[in-house]
């Protein structure tokens, strides 16, 4: 299935790419923007595991894996729309390529663009944490939850303005990535997965 993208939303595409390259610094800074923090998202499931091991609160174990196993199946969902989707990224509609404003995993980008996965698994590791709040009632979710969507709001910004996403492959993106945890957070999945989560905590 092909996508048509609107007009409106590749002349927004254009418009900041353009802007980014009108300043040396935003031309360096955005494609780095566009990519470095989906290298902390590790971090942070291994540093909430961590504090699980150090206090000797399981809760916070169980939360690491379970946020993880949201990621794993949004990723999964996504990666299934993009096998049904045929959407060429813009940079290459618009003939935007250029190897000075590449982002750092450039090389790795999938051919379709809609769902954005940058996007897709940003908002579930934001939603998923966020959620866990509102399950435990634990101030550090959050605070977790708000850095997390502020890293993953600019990341999206930066991805429309290197060119490799339309704001209609972010919106996808959010859409997907929200939902997920959402759906997994209804009762019955919900249970199950703390079960799981619950096991897995214990052993390792």
């Amino acid at each position: 299935m092909n996508l048509i993208e609107p007009k409106r939303w590749l002349e927004l595409v254009l418009s900041l790419h353009q802007a980014m390259l009108s300043s040396q610094l935003r031309t360096v800074l955005t494609p780095t923007l566009a990519d470095v923090f989906v290298f902390s998202y590790p971090i942070y499931l291994i540093v909430l595991y961590s504090i699980g091991r150090i206090k000797k609160q399981i809760s916070y174990k169980v939360a690491s894996l379970w946020i993880f196993a949201n990621v794993v199946v949004t990723t999964l969902v996504n990666i299934g729309i993009q096998a049904l989707v045929q959407k060429s990224r813009p940079n290459i509609v618009l003939w935007l390529i250029d190897e000075k404003v590449e982002t750092v995993l450039h090389k790795f980008l999938p051919t379709s663009s809609f769902p954005s996965d940058h996007a897709a698994v940003s908002m579930s590791i934001a939603v998923a944490t966020f959620l866990r709040w509102i399950q435990k009632k634990d101030r550090k979710y959050i605070y977790f939850s708000i850095i997390l969507f502020v890293f993953s709001c600019i990341m999206c910004v930066s991805r429309i303005a290197t060119a490799v996403h339309r704001p209609t492959d972010i919106l996808g993106g959010i859409l997907v990535g929200a939902i997920i945890p959402l759906l997994l957070s209804t009762k019955k999945i919900s249970s199950f997965g703390e079960k799981i989560s619950l096991w897995i905590g214990k052993k390792i």
